[in-house]
């Protein structure tokens, strides 16, 4: 039963040495590609300097024999010293020209890094704006394109410098063999069946169980680096200090320091066992090898120089095989992050149409959807009409479904169940809306560019864009600084930092800039602001917006009274819709919504609220 037991366990390890090889070639030959397309003539002249270098070995190994020879036989006055000085003037004439291609292989390497860098990058942006938007709401799939763009170009730009060396392996070893064959070939033979069995196969499996430990780390090391960056943003900051949680966030860290700081302590004793226990196994062939030249030069077969050579020689070779250990071993792990990279982009793309701005009114039709990993269906067999030029407030609790539908309607899937029409056939809104969301982005560009963000492609004028400005309320401010339009916001090149009202208006700017959207949708934007100054924001989109259809989307319910129509979300489907008043005299969730949130708009001099005021204006 155990030999059994054994040779099941010996088959599964097996199996996953060569998925693991498997995948480390994959890797190298993906990586190799990047390299190419990068900077090809680069990564080629940078091939043949380090191949070209690897003769500064051969010349390193015969200087140390000429010089210590040279040395022995001025002392026993077997040669002249101008005939000595000569020689070393060869050799550093040599060495300069090494010197030389040195500073040549690094410039070519900081050169294909740059290039490897822009490429990654470029190609990866490009990819992850065209992914389909499911990649991003499924957890693994996300965690994959976080891995990817922390972690895959550092594992490329190592695995074309592994490349590159497993190249200059090849002259090393050619080098390594006309020194090796001035040693008697038996005594050859025997020390590379030595440093095969000790250092690959031996400490080859010592740093395998090393790297399997640092694996198991991972989980406590990546729990701890959260909590140490806990404040590491501005806006998280403000709440780590608002909220006063330096010691509750630091009591966490702490705990997952722990934890890490005791496997660690466990690994550390064991790197230095395996470490010190490897040093020792690697350097056994090479005492042998050393005892056994002695006796040659004792015979008088090898001079004194030789032995220094030997030594320097059996170094490089236990060095070279460490290097091939190690560049295995990290090509292995890192591997995974190759992996992910293809994986990340053979995602499918997601579907660009030219189709025209679509005017009409927009049926949803038995419209089901459920999230990726989600068990609950967030819309559920819902039918909806949203007629053209309607002013619509899309109202419920959250998780109610009022985002998803959004989604669907600005066409992000179409992985859904039933249709949008125009009422007979199948309509794209993708070209025909725009959208202010609850998280709206406030891009760290000047306000000029924050404006061209709405509407790509098109050049706007000065003119245009404080038409634009003056709409939202934000002309006057720009106008009082200094460089206007193109004054940079943010905290990056010295920009300045706006309010969050500011902000909003900039983005709702945005919104104004494409002339071609008919269906403007505002889910939560104003979720930041207090219910007052929500229902302002609220009243000025309602007033520029025109003939647009709109539709509002928040849980609360300021605003309400003033839409066209007012549409209830509960678990998926249209639970009510109606104006205020039928819903209120309905007395479902509405009405039990709205006496809720009544108190939030309430005025001294107003007891019946803002809401009604604004209504009638």
């Amino acid at each position: 039963m155990k030999s059994l037991c054994h040779s099941s366990s010996y088959m599964r390890g097996r199996r996953r040495h060569m998925r693991e090889k498997k995948s480390m070639l994959e890797a190298l030959k993906r990586s190799n590609m990047i390299a190419l397309k990068s900077n090809k003539k680069a990564y080629i002249l940078l091939m043949i300097v380090n191949i070209a270098m690897c003769a500064s070995t051969f010349v390193d190994l015969a200087f140390a024999e000429y010089i210590t020879n040279s040395a022995y036989n001025l002392f026993t006055g077997k040669t002249d010293y101008n005939a000595v000085i000569f020689g070393i003037l060869a050799f550093t004439f040599a060495t300069l020209i090494f010197n030389s291609l040195g500073l040549i292989k690094q410039m070519l390497n900081n050169r294909l890094m740059l290039d490897i860098t822009y490429h990654f990058e470029g190609t990866l942006n490009d990819k992850l704006g065209s992914i389909k938007w499911e990649y991003y709401e499924n957890n693994e799939t996300f965690i994959k394109i976080h891995e990817v763009r922390n972690h895959s170009l550092k594992t490329i730009k190592n695995m074309v410098n592994s490349i590159i060396f497993y190249i200059t392996v090849v002259p090393m070893a050619a080098i390594y063999a006309y020194y090796l064959s001035q040693i008697n070939i038996f005594a050859v033979i025997i020390y590379f069946i030595l440093v095969i069995i000790f250092n690959l196969v031996i400490a080859g499996k010592m740093f395998s169980q090393l790297g399997r430990l640092w694996e198991e780390i991972q989980s406590y090391s990546h729990r701890q680096k959260y909590f140490f960056n806990f404040s590491g943003d501005k806006i998280t900051h403000q709440e780590y200090k608002f909220n006063r949680l330096f010691n509750y966030a630091g009591d966490l860290w702490e705990k997952c320091y722990d934890s890490e700081h005791k496997i660690k302590l466990k690994i550390f004793g064991k790197h230095e066992i395996t470490l010190q226990t490897a040093r020792l196994i690697f350097n056994l062939p090479y005492m042998t090898m050393m005892i056994f030249i002695g006796f040659e030069i004792v015979a008088g077969i090898h001079e004194i120089g030789f032995l220094i050579m030997a030594n320097a020689l059996f170094n490089n070779i236990i060095n070279t095989c460490l290097n091939i250990q190690n560049n295995i071993t990290n090509n292995r792990i890192e591997s995974v992050f190759i992996k992910a990279y293809e994986e990340v982009m053979s995602y499918e793309n997601d579907t660009i149409t030219s189709v025209l701005p679509y005017r009409g009114n927009v049926h949803l039709n038995k419209v089901t959807y459920t999230y990726p990993q989600a068990r609950v269906k967030a819309l559920d067999q819902l039918d909806l009409c949203i007629k053209e030029g309607e002013k619509i407030a899309i109202v419920g609790h959250n998780g109610s479904g009022k985002t998803t539908c959004t989604n669907l309607l600005m066409a992000l899937t179409d992985r859904y169940e039933g249709n949008i029409t125009d009422g007979t056939k199948p309509v794209n809104l993708q070209n025909s809306i725009s959208c202010i969301l609850q998280d709206f982005a406030q891009y760290q560009m000047t306000i000029r560019e924050n404006i061209e963000a709405g509407y790509v492609g098109h050049e706007f004028s000065d003119e245009e864009i404080m038409s634009i400005l003056e709409k939202v309320g934000l002309k006057d401010v720009v106008l009082k600084l200094e460089n206007g339009i193109d004054t940079q916001l943010g905290q990056l090149s010295k920009g300045i930092e706006l309010s969050k009202g500011q902000w909003q208006r900039l983005a709702i700017a945005r919104l104004l800039a494409n002339p071609n959207a008919t269906i403007w949708i505002l889910d939560e934007p104003t979720a930041y602001l207090d219910p007052i100054s929500e229902i302002e924001i609220y009243d000025m989109i309602y007033k520029i917006s025109g003939d647009k259809t709109v539709l509002f989307i928040s849980h609360r319910l300021g605003f309400a009274k003033r839409a066209d129509r007012i549409i209830v979300f509960d678990k998926g489907k249209v639970a009510e819709q109606g104006t205020h008043d039928e819903l209120m005299q309905k007395n479902g969730i509405y009405a039990e919504m709205y006496k809720i949130q009544e108190s939030w708009y309430a005025m001294p001099s107003n007891p019946i609220g803002c809401c009604s005021a604004i209504a009638g204006s």
